[in-house]
């Protein structure tokens, strides 16, 4: 069975490289897909960096599965490393604007692929968790067998606000993720939002980043309260 590692990103730093937070991220998923292919015996595994054109910085052409895939390559290529890592294939996914995008582009990538059977294993920001849980058994087809692997990497104030707003959050977008699920319009009008938030975030500039992130969910829980 082919054993496929989805790893879902979360926005774009100036430098990826040097990012803090992405380190921390990608070194543990490294790790983590190192040991499984080592202690499983696992050939040629597949690894998909997930995440479109989320660049705050101009132009804003770069991609969140491009940026991964680099941090993870440069990790991958070091010499005492190579002789496991020579036959890792990375994928960069790079149209996804939300959770249930990357889910959805991974999905067309197997089909694309035509990987119809496979251990897929999840990667994701621990706060995420129970969403992805979910949105895995609605989105990926019954003959993947996925396992959710949270990553409590992000030490940027977004993981510090208070646990009750999180918790509120996560419920309603996944509440929204899954009426994006019933039909291709509610799909099209659900990329718009991600459309639009993005470009409200880029008005705001880098700098403002999590001032704005947050600014966004509270008017958007708002929103989505009133619709459910």
């Amino acid at each position: 069975m082919k054993n496929i590692f989805l790893v879902f990103g979360y926005g774009i730093p100036k430098n990826i490289l040097k990012d803090e937070n992405y380190n921390f991220y990608l070194k543990m998923v490294f790790n983590q897909i190192y040991s499984l292919v080592v202690e499983n015996n696992i050939d040629n595994p597949v690894i998909i960096c997930s995440g479109g054109k989320t660049d705050l910085y101009k132009p804003h052409k770069r991609t969140e599965g491009a940026e991964m895939v680099k941090l993870l390559k440069n990790i991958a290529k070091r010499p005492f490393l190579k002789k496991v890592t020579k036959d890792w294939l990375f994928v960069p996914e790079k149209t996804s604007l939300s959770t249930l995008e990357n889910f959805l582009n991974c999905r067309a990538i197997l089909n694309k692929k035509g990987i119809q059977k496979a251990s897929l294993y999840v990667f994701c920001e621990k706060t995420r968790e129970k969403r992805i849980q979910r949105l895995a058994k609605e989105t990926l087809d019954k003959n993947y067998n996925f396992q959710v692997l949270p990553v409590d990497f992000d030490i940027s104030e977004n993981r510090y606000l208070d646990p009750k707003f999180i918790a509120k959050k996560e419920k309603l977008v996944l509440k929204h993720d899954l009426w994006a699920l019933e039909n291709p319009e509610n799909l099209k009008k659900y990329h718009k939002l991600f459309e639009e938030k993005f470009e409200f975030l880029r008005k705001a500039g880098p700098n403002a980043h999590t001032k704005a992130v947050k600014a966004w969910w509270e008017k958007k829980i708002n929103d989505l309260e009133e619709k459910n």
